[in-house]
């Protein structure tokens, strides 16, 4: 459940509060949400009042709850801080990640960029655990771009998430109930019903 709550909010962040430049800082995000809440009373909808609230209330909750893990490992407005928070439980959140996976991570979600040394690097590595596997998923898996430069080439991200998401089963590094891999499989599949 703690997780589930984590990819939700690092998902809100991502689609509802980043393309809006709302500040990550609790008060923002308490407004945010304040003003959506507002404005979802304005429409006609058949929602008590309280459900109402108290739907908006999860959301923002999640969201200030991830961004305080993040703020422990420096930087909130990073992405990576971001997803690292998400991916890990609090007792993990301090240790490095394994192998090559922080440099993956920070390639593709700064640079849009794969670097194919790192990638047969993570690949290769007898390393990785639940941590490392949800930061690779949700570093791909939360990409806007439909490409990633690899080698000069331009990888399209449903072959690379694809990739990630066989690396993560075929080690057995989660769970199959685990929410970071069911989310990224339902990314990809979405991914390649958009490009049918």
């Amino acid at each position: 459940m703690y997780l589930q709550s984590q990819l939700e909010g690092l998902t809100s962040i991502f689609y509802e509060l980043m393309p809006f430049g709302v500040e990550l800082k609790r008060q923002q995000v308490q407004d945010h949400y304040d003003k959506r809440l507002v404005s979802a009373r304005k429409t006609q909808v058949s929602v008590a009042e309280n459900e109402l609230r108290r739907q908006f209330n999860t959301k923002a909750n999640q969201v200030r709850n991830l961004v305080d893990s993040a703020e422990s490992l420096g930087d909130a407005a990073n992405k990576v801080n971001l997803i690292r928070a998400a991916a890990s439980l609090p007792g993990e959140r301090n240790k490095p990640l394994k192998g090559s996976v922080l440099d993956y991570c920070k390639g593709i979600i700064l640079e849009n960029r794969v670097d194919p040394n790192v990638l047969i690097s993570m690949f290769e590595s007898t390393e990785l655990g639940p941590v490392e596997a949800r930061v690779m998923l949700a570093s791909t898996m939360f990409l806007i771009p439909e490409t990633v430069n690899h080698a000069g080439e331009k990888l399209p991200v449903r072959n690379l998430l694809a990739q990630i998401i066989g690396l993560v089963k075929s080690e057995n590094l989660l769970p199959r109930n685990d929410p970071f891999l069911n989310e990224a499989m339902c990314a990809l599949e979405g991914i390649e019903e958009e490009s049918d």
